[in-house]
């Protein structure tokens, strides 16, 4: 399987889907089904998930290299608020992107958020409260395959999530303006700060996209 790039080298987790209007009620009760999950071992991966875990790698490859750009270009121009204002505003652009592109679902979550948008998915729950430090994937009822990646902290990101008497002033600054509620600060180095998911529908995925 391609080599994952799990955003270790990412420092912020200030990602979001993109929003939308709500469906009427009638159209979400006539499309909404339960998917049941299970945990499956690489080891153990029928021909079309092992297609589907490399669909997520090179989804997941695609969001963080991207978003590390943007990132680096910030941090070099403008410091640490300059990096949580590129944070704010690319990672929904980028995440709604590769969606599109790869037809998946991917987001970032933590057990300490952010951005309080970055909500768990449901199959997710039990990993995230295990605070899982390895790639897990699931295979869902339907067909459906899904992947928690864990996000370790570098020593470099502490700058906006290390702890708090150690974060600069003008850093504290931009994190209230924007997330007043912020519950991702007191990390250091080589702690799991959060998760990659992604989500990949039923059926044999094109993985040469």
């Amino acid at each position: 399987m391609r080599h994952l790039i799990v955003a270790v080298t990412v420092c912020c987790l200030a990602f979001v889907g993109c929003s939308r209007e709500p469906e009427p009620v009638a159209e979400v009760e006539a499309t909404v089904h339960t998917i049941d999950w299970h945990q499956v071992q690489p080891t153990d991966m029928t021909a079309t998930q092992k297609a589907q875990q490399e669909l997520v790698a090179t989804a997941t490859n695609a969001m963080a290299a991207e978003l590390l750009g943007e990132l680096e270009a910030a941090l070099h121009s403008g410091g640490g608020p300059a990096g949580i204002e590129a944070c704010r505003l690319k990672a929904p652009e980028i995440a709604a992107r590769v969606s599109e592109q790869y037809g998946v679902k991917i987001g970032r979550t933590s057990h300490r958020l952010r951005n309080p948008n970055n909500t768990i998915p449901a199959w997710a729950d039990r990993s995230v409260a295990d605070r899982v430090g390895e790639p897990s994937f699931l295979a869902g009822s339907g067909g459906e395959f899904a992947a928690l990646l864990p996000i370790r902290l570098r020593a470099e990101c502490e700058m906006c999530h290390g702890p708090v008497d150690s974060i600069s002033e003008d850093v504290q600054r931009a994190i209230a303006t924007f997330y007043p509620n912020d519950q991702a600060v007191g990390f250091v180095a080589g702690d799991v700060r959060g998760w990659i998911w992604v989500e990949v529908p039923p059926g044999e995925p094109n993985t040469e996209l």
